[in-house]
């Protein structure tokens, strides 16, 4: 299982708060394309000067479901729903069953595309139920946080395939919190443990208010 951590250090000269999200997943679905939405992961909340967090993330991955009250957008933190278990090496499904009682079905394997796992909606809600459908990630407690959504669709298929990439930046935000990427701090510190041997990553941000990051 792959394990890596990343560590944020506050050189700025300045109490910060900081966010981790990552690379939205790919997602193929036989219906209407869906827009993925990345969601803020972990977040290190008034870091002092010279003080840093850290968080750790593993292979563990979950589907996850919630409901929004209006729309899925930026700002909308998804604080109630559920999650299953789901392994990409094994290509795992999740059936979701809207009910009463809302949730995943019984997990399956050999049915999603290599390195994935799958949502499958059946016919038995609306676009006016605001289901959303997306992938958790283990993080700051024991329930697993959103790290991408997107709006759910009946009678479709949802092939959700994890980037292993990770993104740092400051600013107060949620964990679930659904984030804009085109409206975040435009100084933000990409991280990619892709083909390095390294797997501990410090991000740092300067006094001047840049990122870098060092990977051990």
């Amino acid at each position: 299982m792959a394990t890596y951590n990343i560590q944020v250090l506050n050189n700025s000269g300045f109490a910060k708060s900081y966010v981790v999200f990552m690379e939205p997943p790919v997602v193929t679905s036989s219906g209407g394309q869906p827009v993925i939405f990345p969601n803020a992961w972990a977040t290190f909340t008034s870091i002092l000067p010279n003080g840093y967090d850290s968080v750790t993330y593993t292979d563990t991955t979950y589907a996850c479901w919630s409901t929004t009250p209006d729309t899925l957008a930026p700002g909308v933190v998804l604080t109630s729903g559920g999650s299953a278990l789901v392994d990409t090496a094994q290509n795992s499904s999740a059936p979701f069953i809207a009910g009463p009682p809302t949730g995943f079905g019984a997990v399956t394997s050999g049915v999603a595309m290599s390195g994935s796992f799958s949502i499958v909606a059946n016919g038995d809600f609306t676009a006016d139920n605001g289901y959303v459908f997306g992938m958790a990630k283990p993080g700051q407690t024991p329930i697993p946080t959103p790290v991408a959504t997107f709006l759910a669709q009946p009678n479709d298929t949802f092939n959700i395939t994890p980037v292993v990439q990770f993104y740092v930046s400051d600013g107060s935000y949620t964990p679930g919190q659904v984030i804009d990427i085109t409206a975040i701090s435009t100084n933000i510190q990409a991280i990619n443990f892709t083909g390095l041997p390294q797997t501990t990553a410090t991000v740092v941000q300067a006094a001047n208010g840049e990122f870098s990051v060092v990977y051990s």
